[in-house]
């Protein structure tokens, strides 16, 4: 077989065996990511990575770590954070009572490591405070990468993650571990990690708020209208959208959403 070929046919063993579907991935990069990581176990092309793969299935996890690169931080973009805290959520707290409803859901998607899931909920309870108990608070964080929920369960954390997080939120939020910090009980009891394709699964219904930053800029734009449609689905009107710095709505979806902040790439459902 051609390389090209074998090629589609490791996106598609990927595909039946993890659920996971990159075809539809900008091709450039998904592919400089895969050959990057052949490189890393020593395989000449996808021939030979997919016989690797037979002999040692939990590279398959590592690779899809790999393809979507993991990289986050409490409250990253401090920016963005500031708006999601002094304006959206205010707001969407206001709406809630106006309505006399009590049930708030968010949604991290792409969560990775779970630091941005778990940003949210410390906003929420910040905003509230001694009214938190009175709320339905619930924070999704999902994600592709089973490795990845795995560590967002855990709730462990080292310097490198805590970066833009601010002291008294740390000593408030946070028990030290020796060199690291585990997020405590009552942050924990609001965050629910899943599993979670954007391409394949059905959306959350009935979000307030959802944050998805800088992971369909590696979709095709087809791919990307596809998403966006469901976040539209997924979200109360008048909920909120956040998006990466890069990223911006655009087809169908966007006709669902008005400018929330636009330097922030935040919307808002109408």
């Amino acid at each position: 077989m051609s390389e090209d070929t074998d090629f589609k046919f490791l996106l598609d063993k990927i595909h039946r065996n993890k659920g996971v579907d990159f075809s539809l991935y900008r091709p450039n990069t998904l592919k400089r990511r895969i050959m990057s990581r052949l490189k890393t176990v020593d395989c000449a092309g996808c021939s030979d990575y997919i016989i690797y793969l037979n002999k040692e299935p939990e590279e398959y996890n590592k690779l899809i770590e790999a393809v979507t690169i993991n990289v986050t931080e409490f409250f990253r973009n401090p920016e963005t954070f500031s708006v999601i805290e002094k304006k959206a959520i205010p707001e969407i707290i206001k709406t809630k009572e106006s309505e006399r409803r009590k049930v708030i859901r968010a949604w991290s998607a792409g969560t990775s490591y779970g630091e941005e899931a778990y940003s949210l909920a410390i906003l929420f309870i910040e905003a509230l405070k001694e009214k938190a108990s009175d709320f339905d608070i619930k924070v999704y964080g999902t994600d592709i990468d089973p490795a990845c929920l795995k560590k967002a369960k855990i709730g462990t954390y080292g310097p490198n993650s805590l970066k833009e997080i601010k002291k008294d939120l740390l000593h408030r939020y946070f028990d030290k571990k020796g060199e690291n910090h585990e997020i405590r009980e009552e942050v924990k009891r609001l965050v629910r990690f899943e599993p979670h394709n954007l391409v394949s699964d059905e959306f959350m219904p009935h979000i307030d708020l959802l944050l998805c930053r800088n992971v369909v800029i590696y979709f095709t734009k087809p791919l990307q209208e596809l998403v966006y449609s469901g976040f539209a689905r997924a979200i109360n009107k008048g909920g909120i959208l956040v998006l990466g710095k890069v990223e911006s709505l655009w087809g169908y979806p966007k006709e669902k959403f008005e400018i929330f902040d636009n330097r922030e790439r935040i919307y808002r459902k109408t």
